[in-house]
């Protein structure tokens, strides 16, 4: 009996996460590593949040592509495949492709959906904040130490010198 419902609950649970979809982001980075042992494919969905039908980008990879040569593939395939009035995309350093929402709106979601190289991995990352900062901005820098001050020492607040843990 407790196998029928938990299988229910998962079920359920499944059914809710594939209603929701991936989360939605304004900025997704895209960082690959590892140079390619094998040639192959990276296949990439762009899905947005208006309900349209999502975008299945594959971009192939030959065997021997460093990080650097794997991320201009991908810039290259995003950028000929998708709107450049909806997406921009840069191609960064150390094998880096950032996706952005040119008005930075949160509203599409990208992902990883099969990749078929051996020895390089793809790592797909909102870059969006999912929160706003708890702490406000500071308004004046902090007032630096004056010069004349003496410096820190190394005792206690009765005088007697802070025990230090023996050197290793």
């Amino acid at each position: 009996m407790h196998r029928a419902s938990f299988l229910i609950a998962a079920l359920v649970a499944a059914s809710a996460f594939a209603a929701a979809g991936p989360p939605l982001a304004s900025t997704w980075n895209i960082a690959a590593t590892g140079n390619a042992t094998s040639s192959g494919d990276l296949d990439f969905r762009i899905t947005r949040g208006d309900g349209s039908n999502p975008v299945d980008i594959t971009v192939p990879v030959i065997s021997g592509a460093k990080p650097d040569s794997v991320a201009r593939s991908i810039g290259r395939a995003l950028s000929s495949q998708l709107q450049r009035d909806r997406y921009n995309v840069e191609v960064g350093e150390n094998g880096n492709v950032m996706v952005s929402d040119p008005r930075g709106q949160p509203n599409f979601s990208l992902e990883l959906v099969d990749a078929t190289i051996e020895n390089v991995r793809v790592a797909v990352q909102s870059v969006t904040p999912t929160a706003a900062p708890t702490v406000p901005t500071q308004a004046v820098p902090a007032e630096a130490l004056p010069t004349d001050a003496p410096p820190p020492s190394n005792s206690d607040a009765a005088g007697a010198p802070a025990s230090t843990p023996p050197p290793r």
